[in-house]
């Protein structure tokens, strides 16, 4: 296993480079440094076979002790260009290869995503950094949910406040509780909720612990994760619980797991985000007849999570969210020949 250094100060950035990293499975071993005093110990231990480095770093007050660093670095190294363009004269004196993290002045996860894979492979010189793998049987085409669903749960990371708008804008107004876990801090779900009610004119709400709206489109509050079972009396009743050591919250896998397990009928629907949460919830979606949905890859900002969850669960639709949205209005219209939810 090759060891890894990714260095940076955000912690944002750390995290999305991780998240690249892992396509390569078992292959790398990742250690991660903040600042340049953790990243030069790093370098000079003579124990990282790949440094990945934050430009902003090389220009930090002790920018040259960074430099000099990276230069006696025995093994290879790739530059994240996060500084602005008139900024690049530190990471052309490393002639180190350079990934752009930036893109039109906004942050591009997912051309960064694109352009450490390239740089992985070149650096490799030539051979593949994982085996191509074994074939395999042909996969199950998509398959629509074998009973209509009594809730949909939406799951969306980087990209997913777009992709949500788009989807809502063609989506019928809603006949089950539509669930969206948008990771976000939870002192922006409250006002990001009022912004798609009003980018989509539906009626769309934050909401918490406590009694679900029957047939509302809801945005889970951020930084906390949430369990759903059924409600004593009707309808569905969200409960709050944590993670230990998630970087991402709501977690979608575990709202999606925590209603098959309570016997729910649910659609899943996986957008733009960058890694794989929702994926394993998709899979037990699938395995208990659900219906699962998956944003094409070509118009996410970050494809991450839509891989994952199409990796995890053959049978899923993979679509336009137009399609998607099209898929949605008939798993849930009366009559549609999908066998009705059982009554509560």
């Amino acid at each position: 296993m090759s060891r890894v250094l990714v260095a940076s100060p955000s912690g944002f950035l750390r995290i999305g480079l991780k998240q690249g990293l892992r396509r390569y499975g078992q292959r790398f071993g990742v250690t991660e440094a903040s600042s340049v005093r953790e990243s030069t110990c790093l370098l000079t231990d003579g124990t990282i076979d790949l440094a990945i480095i934050d430009d902003t770093l090389l220009t930090d007050v002790e920018g040259d002790v960074m430099r000099q660093a990276v230069r006696g670095h025995a093994g290879q190294t790739l530059i994240i260009a996060m500084r602005d363009p008139g900024s690049t004269s530190p990471r052309l004196a490393m002639k180190a290869p350079v990934i752009p993290g930036r893109k039109n002045g906004m942050l591009d996860l997912g051309g960064m995503a694109a352009g450490l894979h390239e740089a992985i492979e070149t650096l490799s010189t030539g051979r593949p950094i994982r085996e191509e793998p074994a074939a395999r049987p042909a996969a199950p085409g998509p398959r629509d949910p074998a009973r209509s669903p009594e809730i949909i749960v939406v799951a969306a990371s980087t990209g997913g406040p777009g992709a949500l708008i788009t989807l809502l804008r063609h989506i019928e107004p809603p006949r089950v509780p539509v669930v969206v876990a948008q990771h976000m801090p939870a002192d922006q779900t409250m006002a990001f909720a009022r912004h798609l009610a009003v980018e989509t004119g539906l009626t769309v709400s934050e909401t918490g612990a406590g009694q679900l709206p029957a047939a509302q489109i809801v945005v889970l509050r951020g930084g906390a994760d949430y369990r759903i079972r059924r409600a004593a009396s009707s309808g569905f009743w969200l409960s709050t619980t944590s993670i230990a050591g998630s970087a991402f919250h709501p977690s979608a896998d575990l709202l999606l797991g925590s209603a098959v397990d309570a016997g729910i009928r649910v659609a899943a629907v996986v957008l733009s985000g960058m890694g794989e949460d929702g994926a394993r919830g998709a899979a037990m979606v699938a395995a208990h007849g659900g219906g699962v949905l998956i944003q094409d890859f070509k118009s996410c900002v970050v494809a991450g999570m839509p891989q994952a969850a199409r990796a995890a669960c053959q049978s899923a639709l993979v679509a336009s969210l137009p399609r998607i949205a099209e898929k949605l209005s008939s798993w849930t219209a009366p009559f549609h020949g999908l066998v009705p939810a059982e009554e509560s």
